[in-house]
């Protein structure tokens, strides 16, 4: 007769099996893995912290701020840009910036995913048919510019940005976008004040009689009780 084999622990759990070995974990190995925890634990925190300070910085100071729609799907399946996508966390930057635009009473821009931002002349607007990831610096046939390519893109997103809210300054908007824009600050108040009660009478809140009060009208009952017997 044969008992049946209890399911291995997760190997951060006491007492796991380190590496799937089957052996049982010393307690130098457990110590290690709960290190190895701690750190993780805490870059993750870092990561987030930083994020979030960089993203609201840019809702404060910023009136206008323009993040282009990345395919990052088929960015991560690239297995030489797969691991630094990922550190870069797009899609997180994009969402923290859209709720806190919306809070500071900013506004975003957000440029199509076609839209040619580093193959774009940002001085003649000439648009090279292909730029390969591997050049860094925009050389442009027509009118000879040569500017690095990232600083290229980021003239071009200005540009998308005036063409779409007035001028793509900070704050500085044309007057049908300065009608619909929402002041500086918060939708609403974080803490409301408490209404203040209504004095009249009763233990809902008003009028306290003190105990003197209370005792002379028990004095004044009991002498008509009295009077009505008679």
């Amino acid at each position: 007769m044969t008992t049946p084999r209890r399911p291995l622990p997760p190997a951060d759990a006491p007492g796991a099996a380190p590496w799937g070995t089957g052996q049982q974990a010393s307690k130098r190995w457990e110590k290690a893995s709960q290190a190895r925890n701690r750190i993780h634990h805490r870059v993750a925190n870092l990561r987030e912290d930083t994020l979030h300070q960089m993203t609201t910085r840019l809702a404060c100071e910023y009136g206008t701020i323009v993040v282009e729609d990345l395919g990052v799907a088929g960015m991560g399946r690239n297995r030489r840009l797969s691991r630094r996508v990922a550190d870069a966390a797009f899609g997180e930057i994009r969402r923290q910036l859209t709720y806190k635009t919306r809070r500071y009473g900013t506004r975003l821009v957000v440029a199509d995913r076609w839209f040619p931002s580093s193959k774009t002349c940002s001085r003649c607007g000439a648009v090279k048919a292909k730029l390969p990831l591997s050049m860094r610096v925009f050389e442009c046939d027509n009118c000879g510019l040569v500017l690095d390519r990232d600083a290229n893109a980021g003239h071009n997103l200005v540009a998308l940005a005036a063409r779409t809210t007035g001028t793509g300054v900070a704050a500085d908007l044309d007057n049908a976008v300065e009608a619909e824009s929402k002041p500086r600050g918060a939708d609403r108040k974080t803490r409301t004040t408490r209404p203040r009660r209504k004095a009249g009478t009763g233990r809902a809140g008003g009028t306290i009689l003190s105990p003197r009060a209370g005792k002379e009208t028990g004095d004044r009952q009991q002498d008509t009780g009295a009077q009505l017997a008679l």
